[in-house]
């Protein structure tokens, strides 16, 4: 059998277990792999991207005026039918090595998720979901930190690679020595992109199974010239992005906020003027087309100048990038330059470029694609299975309306499929994915359609049923299939903020009749007064307070709960009168954790062994708690940032019963860089929020996530800083706090709190609470869409 058909399943030891095949004992399908050197700016306008570059004034060498463009990733996916030899053998974990004829090397892929769904057949099928080893690898290691020095090429990346078991193989003449420095708190992923981009190279990651190398050099395939695609003979198809409105006038900020006008007679800015004629209608008018870039590591205003007159030659023209699909027979290298000729397109198409970008697939070798053109500066990021995921979702959701085939729904039995009796119904949720991306959040609940066939393989027409959560009978599991009707994609999530109703609700200090220290968390209760917690850790005890306060935010009664942790989450429930509060304690302080609901009780010390305090059940973990009172639900989320969704009737007869589970470090926040704050749960929506005190940080930014614990697609991920304007939010600290939900009547509102300081150097005797209402609106139900008789040829997931 030919080495390119075929992926070997590895442990993670990387020792062989296994193998798949097009057409062997364990069958593949579906597999696409891509692999990229630069990023191409193929859709976006936008050109305020954060570059992190070299701090040395000047390079050793020529200037690549790409160079910030330069990315290395590697990532892939494919189907496994179950039940096949090895086809268990694909899980989250293992790794898969396949063979590239054209580079002649084996390529590990280490196997980070994977996915379950459901055939026509009735027959369960594995989703793989990879990522190259050396990226996982990196991703999963910080360098020692190092102090500001030059450093050479062989320095900087062996610093990078350190301690991690992979080989670097220099095959480049590469003496650029910019400063480098490594803060010990950055991810080698990140750093490589960052190295990549600083000197101008490009990666080549393989693994032979007995070792594992790294090539680093100046242009992969540099000297590979290949043969001439014209459309009609070994292309397919071709698509051409032009993405216009040139950048004529640039603000570069360095280091610090640092700007180029003591170098630039005054001027914080550079123009191209000729190009500005040329591009801009408006340019007699002295109108220009701005965009701000910012270097992090330049301090030197000439440096940063210069520096910055290179990156306008990058932007001040329209780029063009070309996607071609080609015939199997021609699969050019990464890197290598082709000539590509399509005299039916319009303009006429006869151009060359180097290829950027390959997508393979032995499966289905027609859809072997591969990307060329003129690549742009980009932001700095860790590989594409890693980015944040809100632009991966909109990308996702823009390709799904563009191609309704592509999407792929996948349906999940968290109750599993076995009845003990007829009477017994168990959930059963559809989603909505495209290519890795769930996009069930921006599809009306009408577009999860279910039907059921009949043993004949017919359709049972008396049966319909639609939405992404149903409950099946006994005696329909097995014969229902979950179709995604494309007509019901939205532009919008299913919720989101309305930015432009926030209300300011007041400020208030934090020794207020003496309820000390900056507030963790704050709850509206139904007779507009407030209840908030605060860390009290004065002798080591690690206890809260917690105060209540009234509709003006004067604290009214304060009650201490010995051993209650941080208090950065709690949960309000309101009974005949009597508010309780869900939270944890620790016993004996000890690192475990109970979960306990006792009674708001004015002036007491609630020791943990206080008959008033009902343990509910022991935690396996530090858990911040909510409770829902719209739907009596718990959510308790652990330090992994996994969480669990739970009937508050279950825990308190003490069963721990798990409805719903997800990990919120799947939607963009990384617990490394995001400061956590704290969450809430109003069902079936989730949000939670980060950010340290800092104003307007990039490192630690103060962002709120929402997402849909059912399905789990992501909802909003939105920037208090960039966003939204929140008025008298001006302090050069503003520390994210609360994030929680209330209603008035049906109106949904996101209450968020900021534990601020007008300056960062102020005593935090001077700090103030300071809290604001966001409204949350709900998407507006699509209309019926009739279509009549529904294509049997949908894609369905059983």
């Amino acid at each position: 059998m030919a080495l390119n058909n075929q992926y070997l399943i590895l442990d993670p030891n990387l020792k062989r277990i296994g193998t798949l095949t097009v057409d062997g004992a364990t069958k593949f399908s579906n597999d696409s792999v891509k692999m990229q050197l630069a990023d191409s700016d193929t859709t976006s306008t936008s050109y305020d991207d954060d570059l992190n570059v070299g701090t040395s004034d000047t390079f050793d060498g020529t200037v690549n005026l790409n160079a910030q463009s330069k990315k290395f990733d590697h990532q892939g996916s494919l189907d496994v039918l179950q039940g096949q030899p090895d086809s268990n053998k694909v899980v989250a974990g293992n790794n898969l090595a396949y063979y590239d004829e054209l580079s002649g090397h084996w390529y590990v892929m280490r196997i980070y998720s994977v996915e379950e769904s459901n055939t026509a057949a009735v027959k369960h099928v594995t989703t793989a979901n990879f990522t190259n080893l050396c990226l996982y690898s990196l991703a999963h290691h910080y360098p020692v930190a190092t102090t500001a020095s030059a450093s050479t090429i062989q320095t900087a990346f062996n610093e990078c690679f350190n301690a991690t078991g992979w080989t670097l193989d220099y095959q480049t003449t590469n003496v650029m020595t910019p400063t480098i420095t490594i803060d010990g708190k950055t991810k080698a992923s990140t750093l490589l992109q960052t190295l990549i981009q600083t000197y101008d190279v490009e990666i080549d990651s393989q693994g032979n199974i007995t070792k594992k190398v790294c090539v680093i050099t100046d242009q992969l395939n540099n000297d590979v010239v290949y043969n001439e695609a014209v459309f009609g003979k070994n292309m397919t198809s071709i698509k051409r992005t032009t993405v216009s409105t040139p950048v004529t006038k640039l603000i570069p900020y360095g280091a610090n906020g640092s700007t180029i006008a003591s170098v630039n007679d005054g001027k914080p800015f550079i123009v191209d003027d000729e190009a500005n004629q040329k591009y801009n209608p408006d340019w007699q008018a002295g109108l220009y087309y701005e965009a701000i870039v910012t270097a992090n590591q330049i301090s030197n205003s000439a440096g940063l100048k210069s520096w910055a007159q290179d990156m306008l030659k990058l932007y001040n023209h329209p780029r063009t990038y070309y996607e071609v699909n080609v015939t199997p027979n021609f699969n050019p290298p990464l890197g290598a330059t082709i000539r590509f000729k399509d005299e039916l397109i319009e303009p006429v198409l006869d151009a060359s470029g180097r290829v950027i970008q390959r997508t393979i697939s032995f499966a289905n070798p027609y859809g072997n694609t591969v990307g060329f053109g003129e690549y742009t500066t980009v932001q700095v990021a860790t590989p594409a299975w890693m980015e944040q995921y809100q632009n991966a979702l909109s990308k996702a959701v823009d390709e799904a309306k563009k191609d309704a085939s592509s999407i792929k729904p996948v349906a999940l039995t968290p109750d599993g499929n076995n009845f003990t009796d007829t009477t017994q119904t168990k959930r059963l949720i559809l989603q909505a994915w495209e290519g890795s991306t769930n996009i069930s959040s921006y599809i009306d609940n009408k577009g999860f359609i279910w039907r059921r066939y009949n043993t004949d393989g017919t359709v049972d027409s008396s049966y319909k049923q639609t939405g992404y959560l149903i409950n099946a009978a006994s005696n329909a599991v097995g014969t229902l299939h979950g179709t995604i009707e494309s007509d019901y994609i939205q532009d919008d999530p299913e919720i989101k903020l309305d930015t432009t109703g926030i209300s300011y609700l007041g400020v208030y200090g934090p020794d207020d009749n003496g309820a000390h220290s900056a507030t963790q968390y704050m709850a509206r209760l139904s007779n507009g007064q407030y209840l908030t917690s605060r860390a009290r850790d004065d002798s080591g005890s690690s206890d809260t307070m917690f105060a209540l306060q009234d509709s003006k935010f004067a604290v009214q009664s304060v009650m201490l709960q010995i051993h209650g942790q941080h208090g950065g989450t709690f949960g309000v429930q309101e009974v005949n009168n009597t508010v309780y509060i869900w939270s944890i304690v620790s016993l004996k302080n000890d690192g475990n954790y109970m979960l306990v609901r006792f009674p708001y009780v004015a002036g007491v010390t609630l020791q943990p062994t206080d008959s008033r305090v009902q343990q509910v059940m022991a935690l396996k973990g530090y858990g911040r708690v909510n409770y829902d009172r719209q739907h009596d639900l718990v959510s308790i989320g652990y330090s992994d940032g996994s969480t669990d969704i739970l009937k508050a009737s279950d825990l308190l007869a003490g069963n721990y019963n798990v409805l719903y589970n997800f990990n919120i470090t799947d939607y963009g926040i990384d617990f490394n860089q995001n400061t956590y704050q704290s969450e809430c749960l109003d069902f079936p929506y989730f949000y939670f929020a980060a950010g340290g005190g800092e104003a307007e940080t990039t490192d630690d930014p103060h962002k709120v996530w929402a997402l849909n614990v059912v399905h789990k697609g992501a909802e909003f991920e939105a920037y208090f800083d960039n966003d939204m304007v929140l008025p008298n939010l001006t302090d050069e600290s503003r520390e994210v706090e609360t994030c929680n939900v209330f209603y008035q009547g049906t109106q949904a509102y996101l209450l968020v709190t900021f534990n601020t300081r007008v300056l960062e150097i102020d005593p935090y005797s001077a700090e103030k609470e300071k809290v604001y209402t966001i409204p949350i609106t709900k998407r507006s139900a699509a209309s019926v869409i009739d279509k009549g008789t529904i294509n049997e040829n949908d894609s369905t997931a059983d």
